[in-house]
């Protein structure tokens, strides 16, 4: 009888595949008949354990009653083929006359999913049947549903991850406004709330914009949404920080869920002039590393974004150096909620981006003296800012290593968007 039928299909019990597995055809027989009456009809039998192995390996069925005491194989090794070499995840009914409890238990520890006490009931073996069925059914439809769940995630996380902007489209940016942009994103579940993004305001200026919205998964993912909307409309507000993010406060107060608010940071760039004028919405301050290894971080007060539509933002500047770099960050690279005490602190922060820095450009130098006929790389440090940058990162390298490796733990276990821009 050819059992295969497809899972989707088992919503009566006419379609439910039983392979019934008993050394006593009399025994067999009246199995058949007890579920034949129950409308169970699409039976398969089996006279053995090495019989019903060869039917398994070659066929599918929905669940399997088992006799215990059988020659060539027994029931117990039939439940440990079946779950260890044929790995198959169906119920298992074990009937057995052995009343001793440590039979028992041993059915249950080589993979028996359920008992049925000799001599048969018939009441109690179709019930028992039909419990184990309809919980194959229900845990069937369940894993369909979560493929479909997980299908659907992927989709969304594809159109999430198209928000940011592409490598081409930074440097179509900021190549012809003399500065520089790395960038990292990776979020703790499949979708999350970080977005960042990067504007044209004139010939030379540009804006840099990273938002932080609470929670994770798709409500988070839905708020980007909404924040990439908003934004791509805030074009007359993007020479103009404060003005910008109060925009977007206004915007995403009636519509962001109660509870519900964002952190985010906005600058704008003059790369050519060495200015950068910012303002904040409770993000994590910024750092400057300076040019000549130093490094600070940057100064402003805003409230989150989402709670009340009449707050105002400040507006403040720094000087840029032609070797400086900005460093923004969410809170998710330097927060740890199960040990607070070993969060870091801006600091360690720098030190450890500062070391990566380093790391690069020793990589850099020794690929640039092999392509020159492999001289000698030159000695560190060298006049000018970008190098005392380099020179003090590798003094630090050896106390930043495992600052680093700190970073990228806490990257993997929850989501984190960072930003670099250095100017040209």
């Amino acid at each position: 009888m050819d059992l295969a039928h497809s899972q989707s299909e088992h919503d009566d019990p006419a379609r439910d595949r039983i392979l019934i597995v008993d050394d006593q055809a009399s025994s067999r027989l009246l199995i058949g008949s007890v579920l034949e009456a129950a409308g169970y009809t699409c039976l398969a039998y089996a006279g053995d354990g090495v019989e019903a192995i060869e039917w398994l390996a070659a066929n599918t069925a929905d669940i399997v009653i088992l006799d215990i005491r059988m020659p060539r194989m027994d029931g117990f090794e039939v439940c440990r083929e079946i779950r260890c070499r044929l790995a198959l995840d169906l119920p298992i009914l074990v009937q057995t006359g052995i009343q001793e409890a440590d039979c028992r238990v041993d059915a249950f520890k080589v993979g028996a999913s359920d008992i049925v006490s000799k001599p048969l009931n018939p009441g109690e073996l179709v019930s028992r049947v039909r419990l184990h069925l309809e919980r194959r059914r229900m845990i069937g439809r369940l894993q369909r549903y979560q493929d479909r769940m997980e299908d659907e995630l992927r989709a969304a996380q594809s159109m999430q991850l198209a928000l940011l902007p592409g490598p081409e489209d930074v440097a179509a940016i900021l190549q012809p406004r003399g500065a520089a942009m790395t960038t990292f994103y990776r979020a703790s579940h499949m979708l999350g709330g970080d977005l960042w993004q990067v504007f044209p305001v004139d010939g030379t200026r540009f804006a840099v914009f990273m938002v932080d919205l609470s929670g994770h998964g798709v409500s988070a993912a839905i708020n980007a949404f909404r924040v990439n909307m908003i934004t791509a409309g805030l074009v007359r507000e993007r020479a103009d920080p404060d003005r910008w993010l109060a925009a977007l406060n206004r915007a995403l107060v009636p519509i962001l869920p109660v509870e519900h608010f964002a952190t985010a940071f906005y600058a704008v760039i003059d790369a050519a002039a060495g200015e950068m004028r910012y303002a904040v919405a409770g993000a994590p301050p910024p750092l400057i590393l300076r040019g000549d290894g130093g490094w600070e971080e940057l100064p402003g007060r805003g409230l989150i974004l989402g709670c009340l539509a009449d707050a105002e933002y400040e507006c403040s500047s720094v000087q840029l150096g032609p070797q400086d770099q900005l460093f923004a960050y969410s809170d998710a690279l330097y927060e740890d909620f199960e040990n607070p005490e070993a969060s870091l602190g801006a600091g360690d922060i720098a030190i450890a981006v500062q070391a990566e820095a380093a790391a690069a450009c020793e990589v850099l130098l020794r690929e640039a003296s092999r392509r020159e006929g492999e001289r000698p790389p030159p000695r560190w440090p060298r006049e000018g800012g970008g190098a005392a940058a380099v020179a003090a990162a590798k003094a630090r390298s050896d106390a930043a290593a495992p600052l680093s490796q700190t970073l990228m733990r806490r990257s993997h276990r929850r989501q984190r968007s960072n930003c670099v821009l250095g100017t040209h």
